[in-house]
């Protein structure tokens, strides 16, 4: 694709975004995403076949921001345990900025189960992933005593299954003005666990 072509699939769903933010996702129509984005109807099925694709586009593109945000934040730290902080603040952060959007998401879960589930499992492996790398790190450098590299999958898993407990409660109770404290608190618990 040109240039050109990347420019306008991006206003298409910068102009999307907005309306899914404000009238959610059930509401808004392949007629409303075109006129708010200025152009034919025709143009934008040319771009993507339905908004179901496009409100997939917008949802992905949110989660690898926060990724990407948190990932940049992962490899400033210097240790392993600051890495693990790193991960759950910075991702809290992003995820508050953006909670309009996955308020919407949170309300059309009903309506898209599978769809959601499918983004969701593929954001959670790339968490995972990077969990598992930094677990490796430490345990290189010998931060964590406790487990064993036998263990590093499933220590991965749970963390990223604590922290998403901790980040649906936060958004379920809309408690972000207090994250941070609550997100040092449970960080020491881990951080407590894994290096005993």
């Amino acid at each position: 694709m040109s240039e050109k072509d990347e420019l306008i699939k991006t206003e298409i769903l910068r102009e999307a975004q907005k309306l899914f933010v404000h009238y959610g996702w059930s509401k808004t129509t392949m007629e409303d995403i075109a006129k708010a984005a200025g152009k034919g109807k025709s143009t934008l099925y040319y771009y993507y076949k339905s908004k179901e694709q496009i409100f997939d586009n917008v949802v992905t593109r949110e989660m690898e921001e926060v990724f990407r945000i948190t990932n940049e934040e992962v490899q400033k730290a210097q240790t392993a345990e600051e890495k693990l902080m790193a991960i759950g603040i910075t991702k809290f952060r992003a995820v508050q900025k953006k909670a309009n959007l996955f308020n919407v998401i949170r309300g059309e879960i009903e309506a898209n189960i599978q769809h959601i589930m499918e983004l969701k499992r593929r954001y959670e492996a790339r968490e995972i992933s990077m969990v598992r790398s930094i677990l490796k790190f430490g345990l290189e450098r010998g931060e964590f005593s406790h487990y064993t590299a036998d263990d590093v999958d499933a220590v991965a898993f749970s963390l990223v299954c604590a922290f998403k407990g901790i980040e649906i409660g936060l958004l379920i109770e809309n408690k972000f003005a207090d994250f941070e404290g609550r997100m040092g608190a449970i960080h020491s618990i881990l951080m407590n666990g894994l290096k005993a």
